[in-house]
């Protein structure tokens, strides 16, 4: 994992066979945050991204590689000390070694943070 330390997943539930949802918790004092922004925290998008590889290989049991990435609609800026739970709503489609991905990130509140298309290959 890249960001270690950087979030736990809290609840993994498997909506059928190719969607799942995952609920993730942010730590706000992770070294990130200091970063990106100086006195205004906000949870990095390629972050993000990362955190849809990282539960879709624990889904699959197996390391993926992104291949390429679309759609990518960052929709809410996501500050750890307001906001520290992230919902991701993971469909895809695995064919061969290639796994087509279509993502939803909400807030608790249902608030949209992110929508994109991505697809990983099997490492």
């Amino acid at each position: 994992m890249l960001l270690e330390d950087f979030y736990t997943v809290v609840e993994s539930r498997q909506i059928d066979e190719s969607s799942n949802e995952f609920t993730v918790d942010l730590h706000k004092k992770h070294p990130i945050f200091l970063g990106h922004f100086p006195n205004f925290p906000v949870t990095p998008g390629v972050a993000m991204l990362q955190m849809i590889k990282n539960c879709l290989e624990t889904q699959l049991s197996h390391e993926l590689i992104l291949k390429s990435a679309s759609s990518i609609k960052f929709l809410t800026l996501v500050n750890p000390n307001e906001d520290s739970i992230l919902i991701f709503n993971i469909m895809y489609s695995v064919e061969n070694d290639v796994i087509k991905v279509k993502n939803s990130t909400s807030l608790r509140d249902g608030r949209s943070v992110l929508k994109c298309n991505v697809t990983f290959v099997k490492k």
